[in-house]
């Protein structure tokens, strides 16, 4: 794999098409891709907005980025990049991360937006996305217990700052424009995909210690940089 980090977008790039479970704007969801795309978008542009699956798409295909593509946004500063490698047993985790801090929120906190039929909106700088790479193939439900792993590890580092919501001033969890992924090999017929990664696992373990300690660096970098 291969990871350029630019100011404007950090990219990954895979050999082999990936498995990936994600809440990308750009093929999100369940799919199998070839590269990722993290683009920083001007939060003080002025609307009207292009959709931002097309601006990513747009984005995707000047870098000629392998395809298919799984992409998201942020208007943090890609200076916050922080990553981590892990090794426990036969697996190895890496974790991805860039994060702004003032859309810091909790969940249940009072709804901000209004979803009205074409409105235009881009995302608040305080994104925190993340990137979970596994080197052992995951069947879907473990690909799912690792993104809710990976967003467990985050918000113990957001705990552990003791960053507070924006509009509460109680506890925060995240951002409410965060987005993850969780990419792994595709399991071919001869392969074994790992069915579990939950706490109890090595996998498990070397998943939420790549995903915190990366979280907790890319926090204090922003904490520094004076942008939280």
């Amino acid at each position: 794999m291969k990871c350029i980090n630019r100011p404007d977008y950090i990219s990954l790039c895979f050999d082999q098409p990936q498995q990936i479970l994600s809440s990308a704007v750009l093929n999100g969801g369940l799919c199998q891709a070839r590269s990722l795309l993290n683009l920083k978008v001007d939060q003080y542009a002025k609307p009207p907005f292009a959709p931002p699956a097309q601006t990513l798409a747009a984005k995707a295909s000047e870098l000629e980025l392998p395809q298919p593509v799984t992409a998201m946004m942020t208007a943090a500063s890609m200076k916050s990049l922080r990553h981590q490698q892990i090794q426990i047993a036969s697996h190895t985790v890496q974790a991805w991360v860039t994060c702004g801090l003032s859309n810091l929120l909790r969940p249940g906190d009072p709804a901000t937006v209004s979803q009205q039929p074409g409105q235009q909106s881009i995302p608040e700088p305080g994104t925190i996305n993340i990137w979970l790479h596994s080197s052992t193939a995951l069947t879907p439900a473990a690909m799912a217990e690792a993104l809710i792993l990976l967003t467990e590890a985050k918000t113990t580092a957001v705990r552990d700052f003791q960053l507070k919501s924006r509009e509460t001033g109680r506890d925060a969890s995240g951002t409410g424009t965060d987005s993850h992924a969780v990419i792994c090999p595709s399991a071919e017929k001869d392969t074994h995909a790992s069915e579990y990664c939950g706490k109890h696992t090595p996998l498990g373990e070397a998943i939420g210690l790549a995903v915190y300690q990366a979280v907790s660096e890319s926090i204090q970098a922003c904490i520094n940089s004076g942008q939280a």
